[in-house]
């Protein structure tokens, strides 16, 4: 069986068990970064199996449920399942798992080491330029990856494309996943290269033709063709890339300083980026509304489950405590820096629209002013 490790920042180490399936081939492309030697006794285990679950107590239907299966934990969904010891260490889950769901729970335990130095996460992407280090939390689909590519090509360096791990004493520590390229970021930046991908833009111009063109009770080829776009062209869309493969110049940041949070927000009917103050309560108030979003909404379904299967666990208690201390950190980290909403128009084509320009320009305004105020606190 294949064994790879993982080290986070000294706080918690990682391994990864198994070969085939996304389950663990996405986890591998992502922590790529924090690829160790071998572990002897790592923190968390992740680890593929076919042993399908035996729930003594369920709650939900036959094949959607939380169970109880002697000391293990199960998450039950029709594409799969997930089953784990209450404490988090051991982790199994099935090929087809999704694996972002199991990076929830291994993030929740480095989450609770790191809120002991007053370190939070984030769902936001980091770029230093000019000096000027800017975090862009945002909403999924809201542009925070075509923001990262625009500030990178105009010589900026990246932290993280996806999260963050920000200090109440202003720090930040760059994430340096892999980034999940989709067809729309390589639309906008067709120079681009991903040398080792498959061409993203014409599977998905595939997919979308069959999805136009052919209908579930049509013929047989177009039950075939059905079958092929929603197993295998349009399955997940992921194509995972290390941002210094794609922009070579670039150099990854490992700490910085922050000096603004730019909240990044779609806005359908724009045309152009504008970029307005708001103040550190709303910049708290719609990261903390991301993070639910991201990852707590679900981890509390999970521990709640969790918690009932197992009454002497208090893992939804845990992670109210979590969001506690992650909250006081962001309100103490944004009355440091400058904090904005920059409202991105919502097109798929931004070199050609001009809206990556615009991008940065916005950036480079926001850093003068940082520059000039400096300056004026100075004299």
């Amino acid at each position: 069986m294949r064994s790879t490790s993982y080290d986070f920042f000294d706080t918690l180490t990682l391994s990864i068990r198994g070969t085939g399936g996304r389950a663990v081939t996405q986890l591998r492309e992502m922590y790529d970064h924090f690829e160790v030697p071998s572990v002897d006794d790592p923190d968390v285990v992740c680890e593929l199996t076919t042993v399908e679950p035996d729930p003594e107590a369920v709650l939900g239907g036959p094949e959607n449920y939380y169970g109880r299966e002697g000391d293990a934990f199960v998450i039950r969904t029709p594409s799969g399942f997930l089953r784990t010891d209450t404490d988090l260490t051991r982790i199994q889950t099935s090929p087809n798992w999704e694996p972002f769901w199991t990076i929830y729970l291994v993030e929740f335990r480095i989450r609770r080491r790191l809120a002991d130095r007053n370190r939070a996460l984030v769902h936001a992407s980091g770029v230093e330029l000019d000096g000027h280090t800017t975090l862009f939390p945002a909403w999924r689909g809201a542009g925070k990856t075509n923001t990262l590519l625009s500030l990178l090509r105009a010589g900026g360096d990246y932290l993280s494309d996806d999260r963050l791990w920000v200090g109440a004493d202003g720090s930040v520590q760059g994430y340096p996943l892999s980034v999940n390229m989709q067809p729309y970021n390589l639309e906008s930046f067709p120079d681009l290269t991903l040398d080792d991908e498959p061409d993203e833009g014409i599977r998905q111009r595939v997919s979308d033709y069959i999805d136009a063109n052919c209908e579930v009770g049509g013929s047989v080829v177009e039950k075939g063709l059905v079958f092929l776009n929603r197993y295998y062209l349009e399955a997940d869309g992921r194509s995972f890339v290390d941002v210094e493969e794609m922009l070579p110049h670039t150099t990854y940041v490992d700490t910085g300083t922050v000096d603004d949070v730019v909240v990044l927000q779609a806005a359908p009917d724009a045309d152009s980026v504008s970029v307005e103050p708001i103040s550190p309560r709303e910049a708290v108030t719609e990261t903390a509304t991301i993070s639910s979003y991201e990852w707590n909404a679900r981890l509390r379904e999970y521990f709640m489950a969790l918690d009932s299967l197992f009454p002497s666990q208090d893992r939804a208690g845990e992670l109210e405590t979590l969001i506690d201390t992650e909250r006081r950190v962001f309100d103490t980290l944004y009355e440091q820096t400058g904090t904005y909403r920059a409202s991105i128009p919502r097109d798929r084509d931004w070199n050609t629209t001009g809206i990556s320009r615009q991008v940065v320009e916005a950036v480079r305004r926001l850093n003068t002013q940082a520059d000039d105020a400096t300056v004026s606190r100075q004299h």
